[in-house]
């Protein structure tokens, strides 16, 4: 069997995330989501900081994104049925995401999961299943129910998924955008200001050649299952390779930390903490590729810090986040 050269390479090379995030579906459901700038922290800290907002998007989380993403290449592959497992988050943008492309979606929930998180699954239109303590119990019922259903129900993966990664990577790029586009008003206003303002011109050009330079410092994710951090990463890094990219994970559950440091995918005990909707076991094969390449650094932080996190958002933008987020 003679194999082109050419097709070799294609078949070894990694996925391009940024071609695949700018051609993807996500905004045929979802808006680009504002990225808000936080004045207390900013003050605090003296820096610059900004919010993303994916609360606002459907199913109130980034994990519409991917969800929308895998679900519309699943059915433009001629499938119409799906089936997942979830502890919340993720089975309500499945859900919110099949009902927008006119697909039936099944969500296996532990039975652990809170009642109000079964409540809002099944008003987006996804039939629950209830089934086991923790999560692996329902990935292998999710898992077990496609496969009985003899192709009718497609598995979909929550994050070690290229679509997935995909849809999510449009978060990234939209920082990108979204940060470059505040730099040209700013450097646009500079260069309207007339000499009459008390400004030189040469340090009118000065500051406004220091602004158009500026790039993003670091952004800074909460990690989770991996594929927000992993899409952004392979996104940001392309677009702006000196900007750092950290994640941010609760201490005792430091499942990307020990990934990164081992330089292995570790199994860990199934979460109880009050940020379980962030937490998985193990990371999967192509987020964890992604974060030892991509990801900086890791930071760690108590529940304490947490709460903080909570409040401090809350003041600045009014929005009650919850732990995981």
């Amino acid at each position: 069997v003679h194999i082109k050269r050419e097709q070799l390479e294609s078949m070894g090379s990694a996925p391009d995330y940024v071609r695949l995030a700018l051609t993807s579906r996500v905004y045929d459901m979802v808006s680009e989501s504002p990225l808000q700038y936080a004045p207390g922290l900013s003050h605090r800290l003296s820096a610059h900081v900004h919010i993303k907002r994916e609360d606002l998007l459907p199913a109130f989380s980034y994990k519409v994104r991917g969800a929308f993403n895998v679900l519309d290449s699943i059915r433009r592959e001629g499938a119409s049925s799906v089936v997942t497992y979830s502890v919340g988050g993720q089975g309500l943008a499945v859900a919110t995401a099949a009902a927008a492309l006119g697909m039936k979606a099944t969500v296996v929930l532990p039975e652990r999961t809170p009642r109000q998180r079964r409540s809002q699954i099944e008003r987006a239109g996804a039939t629950v299943v209830i089934h086991g303590s923790g999560l692996e119990d329902a990935k292998r019922e999710a898992q077990r129910l496609a496969r009985e259903s003899e192709g009718e129900n497609i598995f979909v993966h929550l994050h070690d998924d290229v679509r997935v990664i995909a849809g999510n990577a449009t978060v990234g790029l939209e920082i990108v955008r979204q940060h470059s586009a505040v730099l040209d008003e700013g450097v646009s206003k500079l260069k309207k200001r007339k000499v009459a303002d008390g400004v030189k011109p040469e340090a009118q050009r000065g500051a406004a050649q220091a602004l158009a330079s500026q790039t993003i410092d670091a952004i800074f994710i909460c990690t989770g299952g991996g594929s927000l951090i992993a899409g952004v990463a392979a996104a940001v890094k392309q677009l702006m390779p000196n900007c750092k990219v950290i994640g941010v994970e609760q201490e005792d559950h430091n499942l990307l930390e020990r990934s990164l440091l081992s330089g292995h995918r570790p199994k860990l005990a199934e979460p109880s903490h009050f940020v379980d909707g962030a937490a998985v076991q193990q990371l999967g094969s192509e987020v964890f590729r992604l974060c030892d390449d991509l990801v900086d650094d890791v930071v760690t932080v108590s529940t304490d810090e947490i709460c903080a996190a909570v409040r401090d958002c809350f003041e600045d933008t009014r929005a009650m986040l919850e732990p995981a987020g």
